[in-house]
């Protein structure tokens, strides 16, 4: 995230402790925003996403105290830096006590003050949950108040876009952090088998129940369960999870014996689980049961800003795997936030990581991406930019004729050198052309250097292909 999409708030028991912490943060590129008093921690932790607090008391231990409680009451998660002035031990422990992130004084010089800061607001930004887009941030906002609670949480959003991923970030930034995240997708696992895996069972409950088995429910006791798919699981466990959420109990498989559970419950559908109610296809009073909280993650050619940060999130996850660095070239950039994306984050990753295979130089480019054909469906463009969607037509165009020749190569027995070098060369031979033979422009469209493009065009005689 850009310095200056990152927001700290600023909270002083004084008026003369806001000038200079707002200069500070001036000066390094953040967006400060100023609180006048305690009761703008509401309004703050309602409209905007923090990224860091940084609260300036002096001496005045009562105010930090009363900050802090404000904080919890209006359920805004985000780290602290308490400023207080030089010599004020008591003060500086009860900011530790108080859950603060660091404590620094007045005396301490910018820089140390930057580190700290930094720091504070790194350890927001690491989830794995990416975001730069507007409805993102409000949404990451959302789910973080929602974190401080226990109360049950209902994801909806369509495939690939990331559920599991918000679910964990929830989990990570509850008082329940340290204890166990289990992840059951509803879907994927035959009803036989997905009772016995939720509930558990005793030993001698059927043939092969050699001893007794705790589900995932137990598993996840003082800790979050995430149910993906929850559209998906037959009616005669709806019934069971229903009891599960009303009476925090359960039965396992064969047995008489109630077991007790403190367990946060996360779910998540990719279907509209209204309509699934209004068909007869899921228990209304389930669905109102776990549509307490609910949280609609957007698709990804949504929030176009996301692409980009997520797509680097990606290569740095994989990178490791390759054993050298990657980056994409500017046209890659371009491409990536018109293509609409059907898959959304799941197929951004995958492309991301069969384009890393592909570009053997680290630069990644369109050619490499693979994507497959896809046509914009025509309800998606009603009441959208009409250039953005045609922009995004254009891409795919661009991208079917850069990665059919690839794709076709993918087929056969080749090896992905000579693969990867067929698809460069196509580029180079077409940009050339399009540049009637000059290799100065060429160079520069393709982001190599001039002696770079002569070696490969020496390399493409030397096959005896001929160059413009």
């Amino acid at each position: 995230m850009s310095r200056q999409k990152t927001q700290v708030a600023i909270l002083s028991s004084q008026a003369e402790g806001y000038s200079s912490v707002y200069e500070r943060l001036m000066a390094m590129s953040y967006q400060p925003i100023l609180l006048e008093g305690l009761q703008d921690l509401y309004q703050a932790a309602v409209s905007r996403s923090i990224d860091a607090l940084v609260l300036s008391v002096g001496s005045d231990i009562d105010f930090l105290r009363s900050a802090f409680h404000q904080k919890a009451t209006v359920l805004l998660s985000c780290p602290v830096v308490v400023v207080i002035d030089e010599g004020n031990v008591d003060v500086a422990v009860e900011s530790i006590r108080l859950g603060a992130f660091d404590v620094v004084t007045t005396k301490l010089s910018s820089y140390t003050f930057e580190d700290k800061l930094n720091e504070a607001v790194g350890l927001r930004q690491s989830s794995g949950f990416t975001c730069e887009a507007e409805r993102s941030r409000q949404l990451l906002g959302l789910a973080e108040r929602v974190a401080q609670t226990d109360v049950t949480v209902l994801i909806n959003g369509e495939s690939g876009t990331g559920k599991e991923v918000l679910a964990k970030h929830i989990h990570e930034n509850s008082r329940r952090a340290e204890q166990s995240f289990v992840a059951v997708n509803c879907a994927s696992i035959p009803e036989s088998m997905l009772e016995d895996m939720l509930f558990g069972h005793e030993k001698g409950a059927f043939t092969g129940a050699h001893q007794r088995h705790e589900g995932l429910f137990e598993q996840a006791h003082r800790g979050t369960i995430f149910l993906d798919e929850i559209g998906e699981m037959p009616m005669i466990l709806q019934a069971k999870i229903l009891r599960v959420l009303q009476e925090r109990e359960l039965r396992r498989l064969g047995g008489n014996e109630l077991v007790q559970l403190d367990v946060r419950v996360i779910a998540a559908t990719n279907r509209d689980l209204a309509e699934r109610v209004v068909e007869k296809e899921f228990r209304e009073d389930l669905f109102y049961r776990l549509n307490v909280f609910p949280l609609q993650l957007s698709a990804l050619r949504d929030r176009i800003e996301d692409i980009l940060p997520i797509a680097n999130a990606l290569i740095k996850k994989h990178r490791k795997l390759m054993g050298r660095a990657y980056k994409f070239s500017k046209d890659t950039q371009d491409f990536l936030k018109l293509y609409p994306w059907p898959g959304n984050v799941r197929e951004l990753e995958n492309v991301v990581q069969r384009a890393m295979v592909l570009a053997v130089d680290g630069v990644i480019e369109i050619e490499h991406l693979l994507l497959e054909d896809y046509s914009v469906p025509s309800d998606q463009s009603k009441g959208s930019d009409q250039r953005l969607m045609a922009e995004r037509e254009q891409a795919q165009k661009i991208m079917n004729e850069m990665a059919q020749p690839a794709c076709e190569e993918l087929a056969s027995d080749a090896g992905l050198s000579d693969l990867t070098w067929k698809s460069e060369s196509k580029v180079i031979l077409d940009t050339l052309s399009r540049f009637s033979g000059n290799r100065k422009n060429t160079a520069e469209k393709l982001g190599i250097s001039p002696r770079t493009l002569r070696y490969k065009l020496a390399k493409l005689k030397e096959e005896g292909v001929a160059v413009p």
